[in-house]
């Protein structure tokens, strides 16, 4: 590919390298996180994706907003997910950065991460080995020198795939993988509790794919991925990679009768391209007996998000 090529065909990542990138947000206390029914919640968590770190003392700043919001909530969040694409060109001084905040963070127990494309396109098995030794780390779990694992949380299965190659855009998924998925959720889901999948890519013709970005899906075997996920009942699907913002599209009914749903979470550092455009912007989750609540949040600034499908609520089946 020529540099020429390069600079076009990824002319929005050259864009997000301007100076206004280079503010440094502080967190408001004014509102803080409270849950709806705090006494009865069964599990909570915050979710980020697409947090492109550069080596940028901004960025590790920004990012440190997060727990910083999530610090100043009185409410206590079981997890932290980040939905892939943790540094931007995959240097290790950006992974220093970024796990920099993460290492840092007292807000938080349970800290689960994936890769993104950015993270496997270029140099894949270094960026494996640094994010499946920090997940050891944090988890205490073996990962067996694969990038994906589970992870149970108050009870509640979390189950993280992740590409398997250097790729582009898309994902490899291992039949292994798919066999992994299928055995954690069989049992994730026995006592007819939630489960929830973690991959930065999303599914095809969801979230306004192709439409929306012609090579933004899982990939090759999207089709066996989401076939088993379809298998269980109360399944949610947590990705990133599409910055779409909050839109029309954010969220996806992958299959009604059984509960599978799909969530697709705004990129942090950048701008989104639909809808509220806001950077910083994710969402945190309640779950309880019989429903899970997901609420948008900027965790850049410290504040609510409102809007059309900032507060997304559904009945377990």
């Amino acid at each position: 590919m020529s540099l020429a090529t390069f600079i076009d065909k990824y002319k929005k990542q050259f864009k997000a390298m301007n100076p206004k990138y280079d503010i440094f947000y502080s967190v408001s206390k004014d509102s803080p996180i409270v849950f709806e029914n705090s006494d009865d919640v069964k599990l909570s968590m915050a979710i980020i994706a697409d947090t492109h770190l550069p080596n940028r003392e901004s960025a590790e700043k920004n990012l440190a907003n997060t727990f910083e919001d999530l610090a100043n909530s009185p409410e206590k969040f079981d997890a932290f997910l980040m939905a892939g694409d943790i540094a931007d060109y995959g240097t290790n001084n950006e992974y220093e950065r970024f796990f920099r905040v993460l290492d840092s963070q007292k807000a938080v127990k349970n800290l689960l991460v994936t890769m993104g494309n950015h993270d496997a396109r270029i140099f894949f098995k270094k960026s494996s080995r640094i994010v499946i030794k920090k997940t050891e780390e944090y988890l205490g779990i073996n990962c067996n020198n694969k990038p994906f694992y589970s992870y149970d949380i108050n009870g509640y299965t979390f189950i993280v795939l992740c590409t398997e190659k250097r790729i582009l855009e898309k994902a490899y998924i291992s039949d292994e993988q798919i066999a992994f998925l299928d055995k954690e959720l069989a049992r994730a889901t026995e006592n007819g509790l939630p489960a929830f999948v973690m991959c930065h890519q999303p599914f095809a013709e969801t979230h306004g794919l192709p439409e929306v970005w012609k090579t933004g899906d899982m990939g090759e075997q999207n089709d066996l991925v989401r076939a088993v996920m379809e298998k269980y009942r109360n399944v949610f699907f947590i990705n990133g990679h599409l910055h779409g913002g909050i839109f029309e599209k954010i969220a996806e009914t992958i299959n009604e009768e059984n509960g599978v749903y799909s969530i697709s979470i705004p990129g942090y550092r950048k701008e989104n391209n639909f809808g509220i455009t806001d950077c910083g912007v994710g969402y945190y989750c309640e779950v309880y007996k019989d429903k899970v609540i997901f609420k948008a949040r900027n965790f850049l600034k410290g504040e609510y998000v409102h809007g059309d499908l900032t507060r997304l609520e559904y009945a377990l089946k």
